[in-house]
């Protein structure tokens, strides 16, 4: 799972740096970063090696306004023994500049997260609600306005479990303010479009599987609703899921043809490896999207499905494109 929710998120912050239009650093406007770096669990459900291995990251998209920022943040604690847990997170930031080249900055906000792993000899996917806190330190570099080192803290806190301390090492860039190129503004139409995706199922002894999906959604300024038709496949254990969602979308422009989003909603499906057993789940989504002509756009999409029964969670990623009708 972890080496997978990796690649996705560098393809999410490649996709959106690389589109980049040059703009001044101190508008308002959206804000991506990438790092990676190493921590420590401790307390709780802590036991083995309780390092994280040098495999922790987080991704951060969020939107500036004057001294606050909101991040939406997927972070990764890396894999410690017995316990391999990533989630997301709602943060609020506050930012303070020392200097031209210097900037500060705390956040805190709540944290949903998925743990992989065993409890009385059963292999789990552990669900938790804690708070994920962190601290920044932002500097300047040669680039594209706005580009940045950000050295990072986070601590996770829940109750019952293991807390986490990481210090974390990446690039981010802070955009200037970025509307909709009047030729692919979206003007309220229905999109649809279908992904070629794969699923990978949170627990060992699974298998990854070929998945598809089939999406409508409309738009309405930076707020969208959407509409799934998921075919997860068949991991040849635990999951072959099949059903629909619908989702709260929230758009951030990054350029006048780049955006990020967020997406959440419930998610109702029957698994046939469960006797064909319907239930409602959650359906978490972080999106990259690019308009390519006023009437296509491409997308690069990852998933996470919860269901709450701890043993058939799942990571889905998406690559397609939508078309406006």
């Amino acid at each position: 799972m972890k080496a997978k929710t990796c690649m996705a998120a560098v393809l999410l912050v490649h996709a959106a740096l690389a589109h980049a239009d040059s703009t001044d650093p101190d508008d308002r406007g959206a804000y991506l970063s990438l790092a990676f770096g190493n921590g420590r669990i401790y307390g709780g459900n802590a036991t083995g090696y309780q390092w994280m291995r040098g495999r922790t990251f987080e991704v951060r998209a969020g939107r500036e306004q004057g001294a606050m920022r909101i991040d939406f943040v997927h972070y990764n604690e890396g894999h410690p023994d017995n316990n391999h847990r990533d989630g997301f997170a709602l943060q609020w930031l506050a930012a303070h500049r020392f200097s031209h080249a210097w900037t500060g900055e705390l956040g805190a906000g709540p944290y949903l997260s998925m743990n992989t792993t065993a409890i009385n000899g059963r292999q789990i996917d552990d669900a938790r609600l804690g708070v994920l806190l962190s601290a920044g330190l932002r500097l300047t570099v040669p680039g594209p306005p706005g580009t940045h080192l950000r050295l990072g803290y986070n601590h996770t806190a829940m109750r019952h479990v293991h807390r986490s301390d990481a210090l974390v090492l990446g690039i981010g860039r802070q955009f200037g303010p970025a509307e909709p190129a009047p030729e692919v503004v979206p003007d309220g139409r229905l999109w649809f479009g279908s992904t070629l995706s794969w699923a990978l199922t949170n627990v060992p002894g699974s298998h990854e599987a070929r998945a598809a999906v089939l999406e409508a959604r409309q738009y309405a300024d930076r707020w969208g609703i959407g509409y799934k038709f998921l075919f997860e496949g068949d991991d040849g254990a635990h999951v072959d899921r099949r059903g629909v969602a619908a989702q709260l979308w929230y758009v951030q422009p990054v350029t006048p043809r780049l955006s990020m989003s967020a997406g959440l909603g419930p998610y109702f499906a029957a698994n046939r490896r469960d006797d064909d057993r319907t239930a409602t789940n959650l359906l978490v989504s972080f999106q990259a999207e690019r308009a390519l002509s006023p009437r296509i756009r491409a997308v690069i999409n990852f998933n996470r499905i919860k269901t709450f029964r701890k043993t058939n969670d799942r990571d889905l990623f998406q690559v397609g494109l939508l078309r406006r009708f």
